[in-house]
């Protein structure tokens, strides 16, 4: 076996700032015991606005496998992320909110869709004009349409992460520990007063544990009896 030559590896007690795929093959092996690693979300930050979906589930796997070779064994690495709230998804319909206290004009799809039936030729323009309001709003009741600048961006939902680092860390030796969440401020913008339509915000983030197979070494006198109780009680 090949001698390793530390002076390669990363000093300790230093910080180095860079990406971790690279840094990550600078340390020492086995000689983590501990590693708190939060990723780049997939939230269209400016530093992973060149990330596709792809190369960001890519990102995640590799840094993840990275890290079981420098992870002592019985160590842990520690992952810190929210699930994506505004993931594109352009199979999924279109959300529209009505806000029924807003509205000015009362006339129903139904009436609409009557009215077409009696004459079949008339456009938006002449429907708009026949029930006194906009062809904006004749769009909107029959289709769920703004045509004067509505959503027709892609549709965005709920992507959960959980599992997708579960697999990477499993397909890297690593096992699912324990999971914790860390509760955030309450999400303001989902107010009566900001906005007519829902907003996913964040209220809450996950901090998912991986233990790496080995000897968990502990040192039960580092911590009080109530402090072990409080914090100590999985280990």
């Amino acid at each position: 076996m090949a001698a390793i030559d530390v002076t390669k590896f990363l000093k300790e007690n230093h910080i180095y700032h860079g990406d971790s795929r690279t840094l990550l093959k600078k340390i020492k092996p086995e000689s983590i015991a501990l590693s708190v690693w939060s990723p780049p979300y997939f939230v269209g930050k400016a530093y992973e606005k060149n990330l596709s979906f792809s190369d960001w589930e890519d990102l995640l796997r590799e840094v993840i496998k990275l890290h079981f070779p420098i992870i002592k064994p019985g160590g842990f690495l520690t992952i810190n992320i929210a699930d994506i709230l505004c993931f594109k998804d352009a199979s999924m319909p279109k959300i529209m909110a009505e806000n029924v206290s807003r509205t000015k004009v009362g006339v129903t799809k139904e009436q609409i869709l009557e009215a077409k039936k009696k004459h079949p030729t008339w456009n938006r323009h002449q429907l708009a004009a026949h029930f006194g309001c906009s062809e904006q709003t004749i769009d909107r009741r029959l289709n769920g349409n703004n045509i004067r600048g509505g959503k027709y961006q892609t549709q965005t939902r709920v992507f959960l992460v959980g599992g997708l680092i579960e697999r990477a860390a499993n397909e890297a030796g690593f096992h699912l520990y324990d999971r914790r969440v860390w509760v955030k401020d309450a999400a303001w913008e989902n107010s009566r007063w900001h906005t007519i339509s829902y907003r996913s915000v964040d209220e809450f983030e996950y901090i998912y544990i991986f233990w790496k197979p080995g000897t968990t070494k502990v040192d039960r006198s580092r911590l009080t009896k109530q402090e072990w109780v409080n914090w100590g009680s999985r280990a």
